[in-house]
């Protein structure tokens, strides 16, 4: 297994990826409290999985597996930040799921090539993935609730590889999740975030800015939060000082598109199907045009830039104008 392990390895750096660990599969019974209160309280979203069994049981998705892989591939390009609307930096580049899979699938090639069974997962909701990149020592979870790695931050998209393959493990015993050891004293995050849901153990992540711009129903007190937000949110990853003097990826598909590093809102608000394509191809597209429409639509009434609600291309935004004129008071 000594020259798989290495292949492995010199597969992941050719892919522009330093930080990965091996977990043996089992049921995380040391976390089914946890997740068990988190539905009980209604704090889990839409995309992600309720079912508590399957949540803490890591060979559900594929019976027989014997460890993970968990991989953490980096999207970091550069600091800068559209004024007057912008794109979290994730969405800016090709959608992510489709790169996290191929890149994966390259890997799980090698397993397969050894007789092992392999399966792909990219930013899957039935595996809990932070949990599973921490065990397996790719990261440290930070009070902004994210993996922090130690070359790229919180930059990073995570993916796993189930495999029926026994491979050695780079488990951390004991797993200490909740002390936010890498944090020390920093707060930062907990004064940036917009609503204030970050730092405790347990947090509502429909309350967190991204979830709330890719939700199809805002409250109006949301959308004056939106403050050029288009689709995701940055704030807390800006805030951590542990995200400067980080790598940035080496992963070209990660490279920004201009119409995505530049919005122009104007011309948001007026896609038509075909002009929305390129936008499908990034990470923002898959909620649909209309809510990129809208969240342009909120961005430039918050700038109180003269928009003509009866020319607006489709009833969904003119009732949103008729909403966001209450909003912000024009």
């Amino acid at each position: 297994m000594e020259e798989l392990l290495k292949n492995v390895e010199e597969e992941l750096k050719k892919q522009g990826i330093r930080n990965f660990g091996y977990l043996h599969v089992r049921t995380l019974e040391e976390s089914r409290d946890y997740f068990a209160e988190r539905i009980a309280r209604g704090l889990t979203t839409t995309f992600e999985e309720n079912d508590l069994d399957k949540k803490v049981d890591l060979s559900a998705s594929l019976p027989g597996a014997k460890t993970i892989l968990s991989v953490a591939v980096p999207y970091y390009y550069d600091s800068y930040m559209a004024s007057g609307g912008y794109f979290s930096l994730y969405t800016q580049g090709r959608d992510y799921h489709l790169v996290v899979r191929e890149i994966l699938e390259k890997v799980a090639g090698l397993f397969r090539a050894k007789g092992g069974q392999a399966e792909v997962f990219a930013d899957n909701n039935a595996l809990p993935e932070r949990l599973i990149a921490y065990m397996a020592g790719v990261g440290e979870i930070g009070r902004n609730h994210l993996l922090i790695t130690p070359d790229y931050g919180s930059y990073v998209f995570l993916g796993e590889i189930l495999t029926d393959l026994e491979l050695p493990a780079t488990e951390r015993d004991p797993a200490k999740i909740q002390d936010y050891a890498v944090c020390k004293d920093c707060r930062n995050c907990l004064k940036a975030c917009p609503t204030q849901i970050l730092g405790e153990r347990y947090y509502d992540t429909k309350r967190c800015m991204s979830y709330i711009t890719q939700n199809k129903t805002v409250e109006d007190e949301d959308f004056r939060l939106f403050k050029g937000r288009l689709f995701g949110c940055d704030t807390c990853q800006r805030a951590c000082p542990l995200n400067r003097g980080i790598s940035t990826t080496s992963i070209a598909d990660f490279t920004p598109r201009p119409y995505m590093r530049h919005p122009d809102l104007l011309a948001i608000l007026n896609l038509t199907n075909a002009e929305f394509r390129p936008y499908q191809e990034t990470s923002s597209g898959w909620r649909g045009k209309k809510l990129l429409q809208r969240n342009a639509l909120v961005e430039l009434m918050r700038q109180k830039v003269p928009v003509e609600g009866e020319k607006l291309p489709t009833e969904y935004l003119r009732e949103h104008w008729n909403r966001l004129q209450n909003i912000f008071i024009l």
